[in-house]
Parts: structure tokens; C-alpha cells; sequence
């Protein structure tokens, strides 16, 4: 997983935008829009990021793609909730600045209230080369991911504001190329993801147009 710094302050504007944007709607953080597969996981998500529930992850049979223990607020959920309240965000942030920045699409769009989580996953399912732009309140929270070579898991710690990182989620057939993960909200959190589809893997002939595709955007970002 590799930091990117945001030098671009037309590109931090716009950032800065979409979460105004999503913070100045009237009631955001809303339970009706709370997405969990138990609700008694709500206190449980810094257990779902522990190193605990990484190794019950990793002796399972089935891989783990999208996360199976979460708690946050899917933008898809939320237009569902109140489709005249966020549709036109949805369509601004999810599909029209992927577009803008020459992504394949948006592989996430989420607002986590505090203690907001996805546990231990690998995004298998979702192959792709990502870029992550992440809004955190406070800087209290943090990704997590996992160095299979030295069987250790790296804290990414949160900052206050907007942050960005890159990866390329391995398919279900790379496995030396999986990269197990995982994230927690200690304070109110956004996380958008977008992804550069290479065909399914790194063999595949479109796999180095994705590479470019991206690398010509973090160049974009890092660029004053």
C-alpha cells in the first residue's frame, strides 16, 4: 500500500467539496442509513481489524472478497433511503469525477460515523488497480493491511482531512498478489475508492493501459 500526497489544490478543492457537500445535508448521520450484518458488530470493529480476526480470516476455505463484518453508510444505501437527497450526489462523486479523472469506476462511496469499520477482506471479487481518497474528522482512525512476506500488519494511522493511497487488489487466482485489509472510524470518516479495471489480472494485455491510466493521476495529484 503506497501514500499519496495531495499537492494539487484544484484537485483538494474538489475533494473538499464532495465532503461539505455530503456533511451540510440534513440529518447525514442518520441510523435509517446504517448498513451491518449484526447489529451487535456496531462495538465490535476494532476486533474485526485485530490481528484475532485476520487469522480466522485466513484459515477459512473461502476467501473473504468484499467484507463479511462492517458497519457504514453506502452512498447506495443512503440514495435508496432518500433517493431527492443524495441521488445528484451519488451521480457526482460515484460516476461523474470517475469519469473526470479516467477511472473504469467507482468501486466505493461510504460516510462511516464513528466506530464505523469494514473488517479483514481482500477485494478479490473486485480486482483492480485502486486509488483511495479518505476524510477523516479528527484523524482518529486508521487503515490497516497486511505484509504476507513478513507476517505483520501495518497501521496506517488517519489524518485529519483528506489523505490518498494506491494498491492493486490481486484476483482470486493472484494469490501472492491478495491484499488483505481492513479500516476503522474512531471519528466521522469518508473513504471514496476508484478503481483501473486491467482485465482481471497483471498477465492480462490491458494491464499496463490501467497502470497508466493511474499512475498518470497520482501524477496529477502529487503535482503542485
Amino acid at each position: 500500500m503506497s501514500e499519496i500526497t495531495i499537492r494539487n489544490k484544484e484537485f483538494l478543492k474538489v475533494l473538499n467539496g464532495f465532503s461539505d457537500e455530503l456533511l451540510s445535508k440534513p440529518s447525514y448521520n442518520n441510523e435509517k442509513y446504517w448498513t451491518y450484518r449484526d447489529l451487535e458488530d456496531i462495538d465490535k470493529g476494532e476486533y474485526f481489524c485485530s490481528r484475532d480476526y485476520l487469522n480466522e480470516c485466513l484459515d477459512r476455505v473461502q476467501l473473504v472478497g468484499p467484507p463479511d463484518r462492517y458497519f457504514a453508510q453506502p452512498i447506495s444505501k443512503m440514495v435508496r433511503e432518500e433517493p431527492e437527497l443524495w441521488s445528484d450526489f451519488m451521480q457526482k462523486v460515484k460516476y461523474d469525477f470517475a469519469s473526470e479523472i479516467g477511472a473504469h469506476t467507482s468501486a466505493l462511496l461510504s460516510y462511516y460515523p464513528p466506530k464505523g469499520f469494514v473488517g479483514w477482506h481482500t477485494n478479490f471479487d473486485a480486482s483492480a488497480y485502486q486509488i483511495l481518497f479518505t476524510w477523516s474528522e479528527t484523524g482518529d482512525g486508521y487503515f490497516k493491511y497486511y505484509d504476507k512476506e513478513k507476517d505483520e500488519i501495518v497501521t496506517i494511522q488517519d489524518k485529519p482531512g483528506w489523505q490518498c493511497r494506491h494498491y492493486y487488489f490481486g484476483a482470486g487466482q493472484e494469490e501472492d498478489l491478495h491484499c488483505w485489509h481492513s479500516a476503522y472510524a474512531g471519528c466521522q470518516r469518508i473513504t471514496l475508492a476508484y478503481k483501473f479495471v486491467n482485465g482481471g489480472s497483471v498477465n492480462n494485455p490491458e494491464d499496463a493501459q490501467a497502470r497508466l491510466m493511474r499512475d498518470m493521476l497520482i501524477e496529477e495529484i502529487e503535482n503542485d
